[in-house]
């Protein structure tokens, strides 16, 4: 890291929170740190373009990561898992798999159109398979050994009871 990169108290501050939540966007970041956007961005595209930090397209959101905490691969699977609904799917399915889009329906209770949105970005990601039998569609996560490392690597940037009961049930299991 070049030196004086971080001398800054704002680029500090920054550059902990992204290390500690990897994955974060403008407006989480600009709530947590209480800084103003204009400022934010500033800092954001400077640590960026010296290499500190790196980026991934999630949408219409531009996610942070430090840039020699996360591996390419992980980057997009950390963007999918940072959203509420698609996060709480995986879980499901990796403590579930084989479930059939209703059973999924019914887990969450969400609008068919909802969950069809969330299924479809999830398997445009190769985070979740799809297998078709006859008018069923039944949902598995394609590699739940890297999905699991994953959860639970970044376990604490997620916030949730749900991630923190799947942890212990899924180290349960690989024991």
């Amino acid at each position: 890291m070049e030196e004086g990169v971080l001398e800054l108290e704002n680029r500090r501050k920054i550059y902990q929170l992204i290390s500690k939540y990897p994955g974060m966007y403008l407006r989480e970041i600009e709530k947590e740190l209480g800084l103003a956007v204009g400022v934010l961005e500033y800092h954001l595209s400077y640590l960026v373009k010296k290499e500190i930090l790196s980026t991934e397209i999630d949408g219409n959101r531009v996610r942070y990561f430090v840039m020699e905490d996360v591996s390419f691969g992980d980057k997009a699977v950390i963007s999918l898992l940072r959203q509420k609904t698609p996060r709480r799917i995986v879980v499901h399915l990796m403590l579930n798999p084989g479930c059939n889009f209703g059973e999924v329906q019914e887990q969450f209770k969400i609008s068919k159109s909802t969950l069809s949105f969330h299924m479809k970005k999830l398997t445009d990601a190769s985070v979740v398979n799809a297998t078709k039998e006859g008018r069923t569609t039944s949902y598995e996560v394609n590699d739940p050994d890297t999905i699991g490392r994953i959860i639970l690597t970044y376990k604490a940037s997620f916030l949730d009871s749900v991630v923190d009961r799947f942890a212990d049930i899924w180290l349960e299991m690989q024991a």
